[in-house]
């Protein structure tokens, strides 16, 4: 009893931990991932392309909302070099930005250094307290 007790809750925590993490992903190699239905069903990520911009790499996507109503979204780009490794991936934020009823948005980025090769984007949606 003890023991499916314990599970329960630990079940329950890891699905409330998920629901605020959770989104979408996509990266400039052509991987697409909705981790989070719901948001999925909201917003999409599109057209995103890397490309050389003086000597080392920007990227952008474009975020398109399927929704009427305001969206709180968070995302964040992290860079990776030709062996897969982040580049400066601690200093990564999410950066908030607020999609209205059926708006689309292009977000911008652009490497650390000239070593990267692509990027990834992660989308996910801001849950209030």
């Amino acid at each position: 009893m003890k023991t499916a007790v314990l599970m329960t809750v630990a079940l329950l925590t890891l699905g409330a931990c998920a629901t605020n993490t959770a989104g979408i992903y996509a990266n400039s190699q052509g991987v697409n991932r909705v981790d989070n239905v719901s948001i999925g069903r909201k917003v999409s990520l599109e057209s995103i392309k890397a490309y050389p911009d003086g000597g080392q790499l920007s990227g952008y996507a474009t975020l398109r909302s399927h929704t009427s109503y305001n969206l709180n979204l968070q995302y964040r780009v992290t860079w990776y070099d030709a062996n897969n490794n982040s580049i400066d991936a601690e200093n990564m934020s999410w950066v908030p930005v607020t999609l209205h009823g059926f708006q689309q948005v292009q977000v911008k980025s652009t490497a650390p250094n000239g070593r990267a090769s692509w990027f990834d984007i992660q989308i996910r949606e801001i849950i209030p307290n």
